[in-house]
C-alpha cells in the first residue's frame, strides 16, 4: 500500500509541467531506482534517522482512487537494493519571518532566490533561481514518500507528506539527500539546488492539500 501511496501522490504531480519547457507526461511511470545517499554535515542542531533497505521488487497495481484522488496506472520493476547507512539529520537554524502561514500551517521556505516563474493554474508551483548546490530545506516536519528521477520534467524530485493531508514538492534537485520512507524535520537538509531537466539551476516548488495546489509565493516573499 505504502509503494501505491507513493506513486499515486508522484502522478498528481504530472500535470504541472504543461507550461514548462519540458512537459512531464501521466502516463505508465515506472518506479525508479533511488539515489544512494549523501552523508550530511554534523549540525547544531540534530535528530538521527534510521532507514532499511528498500526490497528487492516492487510490484505496484492499479490504483482506483485513495485520499488524494488519484487514477493512475503503474507497473512492476525489479529494483537492486542497497543498505542505507543511519544518518545524522542536519537542521538549518532559521531566522524569524522566512516563510509564511498558508491554510493554517506555517511554512519555512526551503531555500532563497528570485521567483522566475510565477504561480498560474497550469503550473501548480513556482520556479525559483537560486544558485547551484545551494541548500534546500524540509518546508515542514513529514515524511519523504517520494525521492528519485523516475517523472520526466522534474529531473531529481522529492516529495514529503506533512501532517493533515499537506504535499511539499522539491524538483530539479542537484542532490537528493533524503530516502523514500525517512522521516525529515522543519529546516532539514533534504537536497541541493540543481538543473536536472533544467536549463538553469533552480527549486521548482509545489505546495498541495488533499492533491489539490495551493499558491506557495508568500513563503517566498
Amino acid at each position: 500500500m505504502r509503494n501505491l501511496l507513493i506513486l499515486s501522490l508522484v502522478m498528481t504531480l504530472g500535470a504541472c509541467a504543461v507550461t514548462r519547457e519540458t512537459p512531464a507526461p501521466v502516463v505508465n511511470v515506472t518506479a525508479p531506482k533511488s539515489l544512494n545517499p549523501t552523508p550530511a554535515t554534523p549540525p547544531a542542531v540534530a535528530a538521527t534517522t534510521t532507514t532499511s533497505a528498500p526490497p528487492a521488487k516492487t510490484t505496484v497495481n492499479k490504483i482506483n482512487d485513495d485520499d488524494d484522488g488519484v487514477v493512475v496506472q503503474n507497473t512492476t520493476k525489479n529494483t537492486a537494493s542497497s543498505p542505507m547507512k543511519s544518518t545524522t539529520a542536519k537542521v538549518a537554524k532559521v531566522a524569524a519571518g522566512t516563510g509564511a502561514v498558508i491554510a493554517g500551517v506555517d511554512w519555512l521556505r526551503p531555500t532563497n532566490g528570485q521567483i522566475t516563474q510565477a504561480y498560474t493554474a497550469a503550473l501548480k508551483g513556482i520556479d525559483v533561481s537560486a544558485p547551484e548546490g545551494q541548500a534546500i530545506l524540509a518546508a515542514n516536519d513529514g515524511k519523504v514518500v517520494y525521492s528519485g528521477n523516475g517523472l520526466k520534467g522534474y529531473g531529481n524530485l522529492i516529495i514529503i507528506k506533512h501532517q493533515d493531508n499537506f504535499l511539499t514538492a522539491y524538483s530539479h534537485n542537484k542532490v537528493n539527500l533524503v530516502k523514500e520512507g525517512s522521516s525529515v524535520k522543519r529546516g532539514q537538509k533534504i537536497a541541493e539546488v540543481g538543473k536536472t531537466d533544467s536549463e538553469k539551476p533552480l527549486l521548482h516548488f509545489e505546495l498541495r492539500k488533499s492533491g489539490k495546489p495551493i499558491n506557495p509565493t508568500p513563503i517566498f516573499e
